[in-house]
């Protein structure tokens, strides 16, 4: 009688999931080697048997496993072997057993060149009991809930624990940790805490290592509140917690940043008679470094001394490493060589983190003598202590010893990575060196390494800014060899280019294409136009633009009102100037002391003086503090009314707030009493 089953006719033909867990050990009962048993019988199976003397046939199939006669290598042999097995061709005795279909399920598993290993095996387990007639066994159910969760089919290993239970098994302890960390990964906290307890109910006697392997995976899905329960329960209703269990949890806890919990179990172990190990305090020491609690730190590797505990090589980098990133070089020093004394050879990690800490301070020469003795004591540098100095020379602008380390690098056969690279290539960009910079990228791809889109970004950059646009723009077209497409700061800075040499036309052609292939301009894209457009005096084009940032979302920065106030007021378009400072206002922001500088000057050149006066009164209303620009504008125009008390009240408070120290501004204060006294003078003699 067929065993209903899950559907599994209907799953979708994509890759498995490899690496998620190691094979378990309880699956592994049958050797995978290819080289055994490869001679075939050269006579019929029952001949062969009659042969075989009376009185040891009993004892030969009693003794003798049956043997496929050789294991698949591919999924299409398996097939093929599966057929046979099916029609009892393949094995030396009877291979309708499950013994056969197991062992042959684990040769599909062990396929390790098949990423459509796991579904087959899902596939086949329907065959095998309709086809096939072969209940399943333990073993069986093993192996496909296992190949459910290696290709995240989480849903369908419920299914098949389900049918595994209702068809009278009973789970051992392989298939329950299995379980337990299915659900850990489906994020079913809940449930799987609910399995474990009721397992006790149904007669499983749970060991310490299912629970320290439960907690092992909800501290790896972050899931601490619940491992913190776990440890609760295990304390009240056992299995008593070991070191491996208080490991685990303060672990988790040091991820998760919680340190005064962690510092509370790390306490608490003493008080449950736990014993503490080199792992317990290195996890404390490790969360107290990486929050910069150095003082903690390094007392609890006192106490750790204290206790007996010999610190190893990886207590003293945590501690040199945590000392060199605040700062504290002579301290990590310190510790370095305590560690050589002490005869713990300091790794790459505990040099690179000296090296970094001499970086940060600048002491290059230092930096550079620590990687001398790292390769004198035959610790080689690697990528990461290399980028560090070169990093810090390609900003000090030192590119000449930046250069001669990448060679170095090459020479004691640690190749450049793409971040190396980046960095020179960054520094020769910023010094306008080009050709020096093409080269280094020719150079690059000539190793093998392909050059990401950061750098032709850095590349178009340098190009645009030297007005090298054609250039520019063939960089663009190259990185469609290498599969990368161009994105919103690529185009950003060829607008810039383009903008610098005043080509409009090109500008608007390109803001096209951006939209139809979908790449949304961002501020700098905006400020790049609203630049390029007033620089060439197009303001009504500006305006616009920064119209369609705002229905975008984007609101401009000042500097962008800045232009086209500038540039509208040049025009003597005041009028405009108003209504856009109207528009700022309207949207919440506040005009600062340059737009209303500008307009109030604009103003004033029209000999608008009262509207002038108007704007700087409601601009103190406001809450802005007027400039020297915007004082000297207002007494000009009061000047000009012949309002001189009033014009002298306003001479007398810039200067109580030393607006006049500034010679520029005394110079032009003086200019528009004159001005204004002329202008005076001339209104008199006309009255008269």
């Amino acid at each position: 009688m067929a065993i209903p089953l899950p559907q599994t006719t209907a799953l979708p033909a994509k890759s498995s999931i490899h690496g998620l867990i190691p094979r378990l050990s309880s699956l592994r009962t049958f050797s995978h080697s290819r080289n055994r048993n490869r001679n075939r019988l050269s006579i019929p199976l029952a001949t062969a048997i009659k042969k075989i003397p009376l009185s040891t046939q009993a004892a030969k199939s009693r003794s003798s496993k049956p043997r496929l006669r050789r294991d698949p290598r591919s999924v299409g042999e398996a097939l093929h072997l599966f057929d046979k097995m099916l029609r009892d061709e393949e094995t030396e005795l009877n291979s309708r057993c499950v013994y056969w279909f197991n062992k042959l399920f684990l040769d599909i598993c062990g396929l390790n060149n098949q990423h459509n290993r796991y579904f087959t095996v899902i596939s086949l387990f329907r065959r095998m009991i309709q086809e096939g007639g072969v209940s399943p066994n333990e073993q069986t159910y093993r192996i496909l809930i296992d190949s459910c969760y290696r290709i995240n089919r989480l849903e369908l290993a419920f299914a098949f624990f389900g049918r595994f239970t209702k068809d009278g098994h009973k789970a051992d302890t392989a298939l329950l940790k299995l379980l337990l960390r299915v659900l850990c990964v489906k994020k079913r906290f809940n449930e799987a805490m609910l399995v474990l307890d009721k397992m006790p109910t149904r007669g499983y006697s749970l060991d310490i290592f299912v629970y320290n392997e439960f907690m092992h995976h909800l501290c790896k899905m972050g899931a601490i509140q619940y491992a913190e329960d776990l440890f609760d329960k295990m304390i009240k209703e056992g299995p008593k917690p070991n070191t491996v269990s208080c490991n685990t949890l303060l672990n988790g806890l040091c991820k998760k940043r919680a340190l005064k919990k962690a510092e509370s179990l790390f306490r608490g172990m003493k008080n449950l008679g736990i014993p503490l190990d080199v792992f317990t305090y290195n996890t404390l020491v490790d969360g107290f470094c990486k929050q910069m609690e150095m003082e903690k730190a390094e007392k609890l590797v006192n106490e750790m001394m204290a206790q007996k505990i010999e610190p190893d090589l990886l207590t003293y980098s945590m501690l040199a490493n945590g000392f060199g990133k605040q700062g504290e070089i002579e301290k990590a020093e310190k510790l370095v060589n305590e560690m050589i004394r002490k005869g713990l050879e300091p790794d790459v990690i505990a040099y690179s983190t000296l090296v970094n800490a001499f970086c940060k301070q600048g002491k290059m020469e230092k930096a550079e003598n620590l990687v001398s003795e790292m390769i004198s004591r035959g610790v080689k540098p690697n990528a990461v202590t290399y980028n560090t100095l070169i990093n810090r020379f390609c900003k000090k602008g030192e590119i000449e010893k930046a250069v001669k380390l990448v060679g170095e690098m090459i020479s004691y056969g640690r190749e450049p990575n793409v971040m190396t690279f980046s960095m020179v290539l960054d520094r020769f960009c910023k010094q306008g060196e080009m050709e020096k910079a093409e080269k280094l990228v020719g150079e690059m791809v000539n190793l093998g390494i392909k050059p990401n889109r950061v750098m032709y970004n850095t590349l178009v950059n340098g190009f645009c800014k030297k007005g090298e646009i054609e250039k520019a723009e063939s960089l663009v077209k190259e990185m469609d060899l290498f599969g990368l497409e161009p994105d919103v700061v690529t185009y950003s800075s060829l607008l810039f280019g383009l903008c610098k040499i005043g080509e409009m036309e090109k500008v608007e052609l390109l803001v096209r294409e951006m939209v139809l292939k979908g790449i949304k301009l961002n501020l700098v894209t905006y400020d790049t136009l609203v630049h390029g457009f007033c620089k060439q005096g197009e303001i009504e084009i500006a305006v616009k633009v920064v119209n369609e940032m705002v229905s975008q979302g984007i609101e401009p920065n000042y500097e962008m009102y800045g232009r086209i106030f500038e540039g509208l007021c040049k025009q003597g378009k005041i009028d405009e100037s108003v209504e856009l400072l109207r528009s700022v206002v309207s949207r919440g922001n506040d005009p600062n002391v340059f737009m209303c500088s500008l307009i109030m000057i604009s103003f004033n050149k029209k000999g608008k003086w009262e509207r002038a006066e108007e704007l700087f009164y409601n601009a103190v209303c406001e809450g802005i503090q007027p400039n020297g620009s915007m004082y000297i504008t207002l007494i000009s125009a009061l000047c000009k009314k012949g309002e001189m008390q009033e014009a002298e009240k306003f001479v007398i408070e810039m200067s109580s707030k030393g607006l006049l120290d500034d010679l520029r501004t005394y110079n032009s204060l003086v200019y528009a009493l004159r001005r204004g006294l002329e202008m005076c003078s001339e209104s008199l003699k006309r009255t008269q």
